[in-house]
Protein backbone atom coordinates (compact mmCIF):
# COMPACT_ATOMS: atom_id res chain seq x y z
CA UNK A 1 0.00 0.00 0.00
CA UNK A 2 3.12 2.32 0.33
CA UNK A 3 2.23 3.46 -3.26
CA UNK A 4 -0.93 5.05 -2.64
CA UNK A 5 -1.07 8.87 -2.91
CA UNK A 6 -2.86 11.02 -1.14
CA UNK A 7 -5.13 13.84 -3.50
CA UNK A 8 -7.87 15.98 -2.84
CA UNK A 9 -10.78 16.94 -4.87
CA UNK A 10 -11.36 20.29 -5.43
CA UNK A 11 -15.11 20.87 -4.21
CA UNK A 12 -14.03 20.54 -1.49
CA UNK A 13 -12.43 23.66 -0.77
CA UNK A 14 -14.56 25.11 -3.28
CA UNK A 15 -14.68 27.89 -0.87
CA UNK A 16 -11.17 28.82 -0.50
CA UNK A 17 -10.67 28.90 -4.06
CA UNK A 18 -12.92 31.26 -4.83
CA UNK A 19 -12.63 32.87 -1.61
CA UNK A 20 -8.48 33.34 -0.89
CA UNK A 21 -7.59 32.49 -4.61
CA UNK A 22 -6.10 28.97 -6.02
CA UNK A 23 -2.48 29.54 -4.42
CA UNK A 24 -3.81 29.52 -1.03
CA UNK A 25 -6.25 26.88 -1.31
CA UNK A 26 -3.16 24.74 -2.91
CA UNK A 27 -0.43 25.77 -0.17
CA UNK A 28 -2.68 24.79 2.46
CA UNK A 29 -3.97 21.30 1.57
CA UNK A 30 0.12 20.84 0.31
CA UNK A 31 0.98 21.43 4.19
CA UNK A 32 -2.07 19.00 4.96
CA UNK A 33 0.00 16.10 2.98
CA UNK A 34 -2.14 16.61 -0.01
CA UNK A 35 0.36 15.82 -3.21
CA UNK A 36 -2.51 15.37 -6.05
CA UNK A 37 -5.28 17.65 -7.03
CA UNK A 38 -8.52 17.10 -8.90
CA UNK A 39 -10.10 19.87 -10.89
CA UNK A 40 -14.22 20.18 -10.59
CA UNK A 41 -15.31 22.08 -13.41
CA UNK A 42 -19.41 21.61 -12.52
CA UNK A 43 -21.33 22.76 -15.42
CA UNK A 44 -18.73 24.89 -16.36
CA UNK A 45 -16.49 24.53 -19.91
CA UNK A 46 -13.61 26.43 -17.84
CA UNK A 47 -11.67 26.56 -14.87
CA UNK A 48 -11.86 30.55 -15.34
CA UNK A 49 -16.00 30.24 -15.33
CA UNK A 50 -15.47 28.32 -12.11
CA UNK A 51 -13.31 30.33 -10.06
CA UNK A 52 -11.76 32.98 -11.82
CA UNK A 53 -8.58 31.13 -12.27
CA UNK A 54 -7.00 31.11 -15.63
CA UNK A 55 -6.17 27.02 -16.58
CA UNK A 56 -2.49 28.44 -16.91
CA UNK A 57 -2.39 30.23 -13.95
CA UNK A 58 -3.49 27.00 -12.06
CA UNK A 59 -0.79 24.85 -13.87
CA UNK A 60 2.20 27.13 -12.43
CA UNK A 61 0.60 27.24 -8.98
CA UNK A 62 0.44 23.36 -8.96
CA UNK A 63 3.98 23.08 -9.65
CA UNK A 64 5.28 25.91 -7.42
CA UNK A 65 4.02 23.68 -4.58
CA UNK A 66 4.72 20.65 -6.14
CA UNK A 67 1.47 19.17 -6.18
CA UNK A 68 0.23 17.00 -9.57
CA UNK A 69 -2.51 17.50 -11.69
CA UNK A 70 -4.87 14.73 -11.43
CA UNK A 71 -7.67 15.31 -13.77
CA UNK A 72 -11.10 17.46 -13.46
CA UNK A 73 -14.85 16.67 -13.39
CA UNK A 74 -16.26 17.86 -16.46
CA UNK A 75 -19.67 18.69 -17.69
CA UNK A 76 -21.15 15.95 -20.15
CA UNK A 77 -24.04 17.51 -21.32
CA UNK A 78 -22.16 20.32 -23.73
CA UNK A 79 -19.77 17.48 -24.76
CA UNK A 80 -22.50 15.67 -26.32
CA UNK A 81 -23.34 18.60 -28.45
CA UNK A 82 -19.52 19.38 -28.97
CA UNK A 83 -16.27 18.09 -26.91
CA UNK A 84 -13.95 20.18 -28.26
CA UNK A 85 -13.89 23.21 -26.15
CA UNK A 86 -14.07 20.77 -22.65
CA UNK A 87 -11.37 18.93 -24.16
CA UNK A 88 -8.64 21.96 -25.17
CA UNK A 89 -9.83 22.99 -21.42
CA UNK A 90 -8.32 19.80 -20.21
CA UNK A 91 -5.66 19.67 -22.28
CA UNK A 92 -4.76 23.23 -21.18
CA UNK A 93 -4.82 22.09 -17.73
CA UNK A 94 -2.21 19.58 -18.33
CA UNK A 95 -3.96 15.92 -16.76
CA UNK A 96 -4.37 12.90 -16.93
CA UNK A 97 -7.81 11.99 -16.28
CA UNK A 98 -11.01 13.43 -17.19
CA UNK A 99 -14.00 12.47 -15.24
CA UNK A 100 -18.21 12.89 -15.97
CA UNK A 101 -20.67 11.74 -13.89
CA UNK A 102 -23.33 8.74 -14.72
CA UNK A 103 -24.99 10.49 -18.37
CA UNK A 104 -28.69 9.78 -17.66
CA UNK A 105 -31.17 8.48 -14.81
CA UNK A 106 -31.84 4.82 -15.21
CA UNK A 107 -35.39 4.79 -14.22
CA UNK A 108 -36.38 8.20 -16.05
CA UNK A 109 -34.72 7.93 -19.29
CA UNK A 110 -35.79 5.80 -22.40
CA UNK A 111 -34.13 2.71 -24.26
CA UNK A 112 -33.46 4.76 -27.38
CA UNK A 113 -32.02 7.80 -25.11
CA UNK A 114 -29.75 5.05 -23.38
CA UNK A 115 -28.35 3.76 -25.91
CA UNK A 116 -27.55 6.63 -27.85
CA UNK A 117 -26.20 8.29 -25.38
CA UNK A 118 -23.87 5.31 -24.77
CA UNK A 119 -22.89 5.51 -27.77
CA UNK A 120 -21.71 8.96 -28.00
CA UNK A 121 -19.92 8.53 -24.60
CA UNK A 122 -17.76 5.80 -26.40
CA UNK A 123 -16.77 8.00 -28.77
CA UNK A 124 -15.94 11.04 -26.88
CA UNK A 125 -13.71 8.43 -24.63
CA UNK A 126 -12.07 7.51 -27.51
CA UNK A 127 -11.65 10.94 -28.58
CA UNK A 128 -10.29 11.66 -25.25
CA UNK A 129 -8.06 8.91 -25.06
CA UNK A 130 -6.64 9.78 -28.59
CA UNK A 131 -5.27 12.89 -27.19
CA UNK A 132 -3.65 11.48 -24.55
CA UNK A 133 -6.70 11.72 -21.18
CA UNK A 134 -8.52 8.95 -19.84
CA UNK A 135 -11.79 9.33 -19.69
CA UNK A 136 -12.94 8.39 -16.46
CA UNK A 137 -16.89 7.54 -14.73
CA UNK A 138 -17.52 9.18 -11.80
CA UNK A 139 -19.51 7.45 -9.35
CA UNK A 140 -22.50 9.05 -8.13
CA UNK A 141 -25.72 7.65 -6.25
CA UNK A 142 -27.47 7.81 -9.69
CA UNK A 143 -24.46 5.80 -11.59
CA UNK A 144 -26.44 2.93 -9.38
CA UNK A 145 -30.22 3.06 -10.89
CA UNK A 146 -30.54 0.57 -13.24
CA UNK A 147 -30.21 0.63 -17.05
CA UNK A 148 -32.23 -1.02 -20.09
CA UNK A 149 -29.98 -4.25 -19.56
CA UNK A 150 -30.88 -4.62 -15.86
CA UNK A 151 -26.96 -2.88 -14.99
CA UNK A 152 -26.43 -0.25 -13.26
CA UNK A 153 -25.72 2.52 -15.32
CA UNK A 154 -22.14 2.71 -14.26
CA UNK A 155 -21.46 -0.79 -15.34
CA UNK A 156 -23.28 -0.03 -18.36
CA UNK A 157 -21.29 3.09 -19.16
CA UNK A 158 -17.99 0.72 -19.16
CA UNK A 159 -19.12 -2.22 -20.62
CA UNK A 160 -20.99 -0.59 -23.35
CA UNK A 161 -17.27 2.39 -24.16
CA UNK A 162 -15.09 -0.69 -22.96
CA UNK A 163 -12.54 -0.47 -20.40
CA UNK A 164 -10.02 0.34 -23.09
CA UNK A 165 -11.73 4.00 -23.16
CA UNK A 166 -13.12 4.42 -20.21
CA UNK A 167 -12.37 3.87 -16.09
CA UNK A 168 -14.47 3.85 -13.38
CA UNK A 169 -13.71 6.37 -10.75
CA UNK A 170 -15.35 5.39 -7.57
CA UNK A 171 -16.74 7.16 -5.12
CA UNK A 172 -16.99 5.38 -1.35
CA UNK A 173 -19.74 7.12 0.28
CA UNK A 174 -22.18 6.46 -3.22
CA UNK A 175 -21.11 2.75 -3.52
CA UNK A 176 -22.21 2.13 0.23
CA UNK A 177 -25.55 4.23 -0.63
CA UNK A 178 -26.21 2.46 -4.01
CA UNK A 179 -26.38 -0.66 -2.02
CA UNK A 180 -22.42 -1.92 -3.25
CA UNK A 181 -19.60 -3.49 -1.46
CA UNK A 182 -16.45 -1.08 -1.90
CA UNK A 183 -13.83 -3.85 -1.52
CA UNK A 184 -16.20 -6.07 -3.81
CA UNK A 185 -16.00 -3.62 -6.58
CA UNK A 186 -12.63 -2.88 -6.70
CA UNK A 187 -11.62 -6.51 -7.21
CA UNK A 188 -14.03 -6.43 -10.17
CA UNK A 189 -12.65 -3.76 -11.71
CA UNK A 190 -8.94 -4.64 -10.22
CA UNK A 191 -6.25 -2.62 -12.18
CA UNK A 192 -8.55 -0.19 -14.15
CA UNK A 193 -9.58 1.85 -11.00
CA UNK A 194 -6.84 3.94 -10.55
CA UNK A 195 -8.84 7.24 -8.60
CA UNK A 196 -10.77 5.94 -5.72
CA UNK A 197 -12.63 8.79 -4.22
CA UNK A 198 -13.40 8.70 -0.48
CA UNK A 199 -16.21 11.07 1.37
CA UNK A 200 -18.34 9.64 4.44
CA UNK A 201 -21.92 10.18 6.21
CA UNK A 202 -23.76 10.29 9.01
CA UNK A 203 -25.52 6.58 8.81
CA UNK A 204 -29.06 6.89 7.97
CA UNK A 205 -31.90 6.63 11.20
CA UNK A 206 -34.05 4.83 8.92
CA UNK A 207 -33.63 2.06 6.16
CA UNK A 208 -35.19 3.43 2.75
CA UNK A 209 -35.60 0.98 -0.05
CA UNK A 210 -35.21 3.42 -2.82
CA UNK A 211 -32.09 4.73 -3.55
CA UNK A 212 -32.78 7.92 -4.19
CA UNK A 213 -34.10 8.22 -1.23
CA UNK A 214 -31.26 7.44 0.61
CA UNK A 215 -29.46 9.91 -1.72
CA UNK A 216 -31.61 12.88 -0.95
CA UNK A 217 -31.82 12.44 2.30
CA UNK A 218 -28.01 12.36 2.76
CA UNK A 219 -27.52 14.85 0.74
CA UNK A 220 -29.80 16.87 2.77
CA UNK A 221 -29.38 15.91 6.03
CA UNK A 222 -26.45 13.67 6.61
CA UNK A 223 -23.31 14.87 5.91
CA UNK A 224 -23.08 18.02 8.16
CA UNK A 225 -19.53 18.03 9.73
CA UNK A 226 -18.89 14.48 7.98
CA UNK A 227 -15.39 14.41 7.11
CA UNK A 228 -13.80 10.73 6.02
CA UNK A 229 -13.81 8.44 8.57
CA UNK A 230 -15.27 10.38 11.44
CA UNK A 231 -18.30 9.34 12.79
CA UNK A 232 -19.31 8.11 9.04
CA UNK A 233 -20.57 4.73 7.93
CA UNK A 234 -17.16 3.28 6.08
CA UNK A 235 -14.75 0.90 6.95
CA UNK A 236 -11.83 2.87 6.05
CA UNK A 237 -8.88 0.33 6.97
CA UNK A 238 -10.48 -2.44 4.64
CA UNK A 239 -10.96 -0.01 2.04
CA UNK A 240 -7.66 1.72 1.78
CA UNK A 241 -6.42 -2.13 1.87
CA UNK A 242 -8.47 -3.13 -1.40
CA UNK A 243 -7.38 -0.23 -3.02
CA UNK A 244 -3.43 -0.85 -2.53
CA UNK A 245 -4.40 -4.82 -3.50
CA UNK A 246 -6.07 -4.15 -6.46
CA UNK A 247 -4.17 -1.25 -8.29
CA UNK A 248 -5.37 1.78 -7.25
CA UNK A 249 -3.13 5.23 -7.55
CA UNK A 250 -4.45 7.70 -5.86
CA UNK A 251 -6.87 7.63 -3.01
CA UNK A 252 -8.87 11.65 -2.77
CA UNK A 253 -10.49 13.18 -0.48
CA UNK A 254 -14.19 14.40 -2.13
CA UNK A 255 -16.63 16.48 0.81
CA UNK A 256 -19.31 18.15 0.92
CA UNK A 257 -17.48 21.83 0.33
CA UNK A 258 -18.97 23.36 4.22
CA UNK A 259 -18.21 26.11 6.38
CA UNK A 260 -15.38 24.02 8.09
CA UNK A 261 -14.15 23.04 4.44
CA UNK A 262 -10.24 23.28 5.59
CA UNK A 263 -10.57 21.66 8.82
CA UNK A 264 -12.75 18.74 7.22
CA UNK A 265 -9.90 18.73 4.69
CA UNK A 266 -7.58 17.93 7.65
CA UNK A 267 -8.98 15.42 9.34
CA UNK A 268 -9.72 13.00 6.11
CA UNK A 269 -6.02 13.52 5.09
CA UNK A 270 -5.22 12.41 8.84
CA UNK A 271 -7.65 9.56 9.07
CA UNK A 272 -6.44 8.16 5.15
CA UNK A 273 -2.83 8.21 6.44
CA UNK A 274 -3.49 5.97 8.73
CA UNK A 275 -3.84 3.23 6.54
CA UNK A 276 -1.56 3.76 3.64
CA UNK A 277 1.48 3.00 5.56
Amino acid sequence: MSDLKLGIQMWSIHDICVQEGMASAIKKVKEMGYNGFEYALGDSITLKERCNTDAEEAVKILREYDVKALGAHIPFEPMLIDPKPVLEECLKLEIPYAAVGPVFWGDRATYAEQKETYDRLKEIAILFHKNGIQLQVHCSAFGYLKDYKGRYVVEGMLEEAGLENLQPEFDTAWMICGGVDPVEMLKKYEGHVDILHFKDFHPLQEEYSYLMVRHNTICEQQHDGCAVGENGVQDLESIVKAAGTYGTKWLITELWNEKDSLRNARVSAENLSKYMK
